[in-house]
């Protein structure tokens, strides 16, 4: 009777040995499938991916210049008088020798007819003198002619005189003429003064004077800004980058009149001295100003190397980000022996932006391979995929989730089977 009872309690325990072990299997290969399905289906983060590009870098020193018109003058009277006449208006253009403002010269006209008849009334004595003067060596030739017994020494003596005489007076009067063209020539410069003409082609400023308007001597009339094809930028540069900046050199000019892009000029000139007050250096260079769009006191930002070029890393600026603790990249390598791309971020050492690049200093070589758009969802050891930037900004790992769903219906499926 205890027999057969010992024999069912040993199967019993095979079978219960055997039960628990069935399902221990399937509980391992359960959790592989799980681990396998996980590994598998790892979320994927898209992003762009750039390789780091060697450049040539220069540094510079951002500057503002002041334009300068290439000649530029204050019109002033010289001498007191009435307006009669003003030949401009506010903000128009001026030829050379337009007249810009004429000063009463009634009385001064009356002076120079006064001295031309002077000049006149001296040039007719020197003429009437010449005739004496004629005379007097014909009576001398004839009176020496004769023979000596027959004219007596004191007549010769005063023929001799009366020539002297009047070739004594003669010169009086020559410089009696020489005197009255003199006066006329003040009086034509003075009249000159009182009308003013334009130097140059130039536009005019703000007019402040009107016709019977009495102005004294140096009396601001007008300023003239000469308009030509090219204009003067003048900016100044610290003493110590002086010896940098010389005359052929090229700086870059950022404005909204040169355009989008940043202009190439040349420096033209150098100033002998630094200023006492700022140390700086005042240096000129020409732009091209065809359309006379820039306007003397202008001001244009002015970009001006200040060291050799040198060859640098740069990548986009996208691609940095920026942390309190330092600045890091995210570089892509792949897993080694598979086609999975990650990303590990790396601290560098940045240096000026140019533009939407940003230079690397310390930390990358050229050719490293970085995450650039979209790199603001990664982590330290993410799985990426390359994708352009205008997707890597916005797109969501969706692929991932979607497989994901697909693992969790497909498991569930296997569950209810099972």
């Amino acid at each position: 009777m205890r027999q057969p009872q010992k024999v069912i309690g040993i199967m019993l325990a095979v079978l219960a040995l055997g039960v628990g072990g069935y399902f221990g299997i399937v509980s391992l290969h359960a959790r592989n499938a799980d681990q396998t399905s996980a590994a598998a289906f790892e979320p994927t983060e898209a992003t762009e991916i750039v390789a780091a590009r060697e450049i040539e870098w220069q540094a510079t020193a951002d500057l503002v210049g002041t334009v300068v018109a290439m000649r530029s003058v204050v019109v002033r009277n010289e001498l007191a008088g009435v307006v009669r006449y003003v030949g401009f208006e506010s903000g128009t253009t001026v030829e050379p020798e337009q007249i810009l403002l004429r000063q009463d010269d009634a009385m001064d006209r009356a002076d120079l007819d006064a001295v031309k008849a002077s000049v006149r009334v001296a040039e007719a004595n020197v003429a009437e003198v010449d005739s004496e003067i004629k005379l007097a060596e014909s009576e001398l030739a004839r009176m020496s002619t004769v023979q000596s017994r027959a004219v007596a020494e004191v007549d010769l003596d005063r023929a001799r005189t009366k020539l002297e005489t009047a070739k004594t007076e003669r010169a009086r009067w020559e410089a009696e003429a020489d005197q009255a063209k003199a006066r006329v020539a003040q009086v034509e410069a003075r009249l000159a003064k009182l009308t003013i003409q334009a130097p140059f082609r130039a536009r005019v400023g703000l007019r402040t004077v009107h016709e019977g308007q009495y102005l004294a001597e140096g009396t601001e009339v007008a300023v003239l800004q000469e308009l030509t094809d090219t204009i003067y930028l003048d900016f100044a540069v610290p003493q110590e980058y002086a010896p940098r900046v010389k005359p052929g050199t090229t700086v870059m000019a950022t404005g909204e009149l040169l355009g989008s892009e940043p202009v190439k000029i040349t420096v033209a000139a150098v100033d002998a001295t630094v200023n006492n007050d700022t140390r700086n250096i005042r240096v000129r260079a020409i732009v091209a100003n065809p359309d006379n769009t820039l306007v003397p006191g202008m001001s244009i930002d002015v970009r001006v190397p200040i060291d050799t070029p040198v060859k640098l890393v740069a990548v986009p600026s996208t691609a940095i980000r920026r942390a309190a603790y330092g600045n890091s990249v995210f570089i892509i390598t792949p897993d080694p022996g598979s086609q999975t791309m990650r990303a590990h971020q790396k601290f560098v050492k940045l240096g000026p932006a140019m533009g939407d690049q940003v230079i690397v200093s310390d930390g990358l070589i050229a050719g490293d391979r970085v995450a650039a758009a979209g790199s603001f969802k990664l982590r330290d050891g993410v799985k990426v995929m390359d994708q352009p930037a205008s997707e890597a900004v916005s797109a969501p790992a969706t692929e991932s989730a979607e497989k994901e769903s697909v693992v969790d219906a497909g498991s569930a499926s296997d569950i209810a089977k099972n």
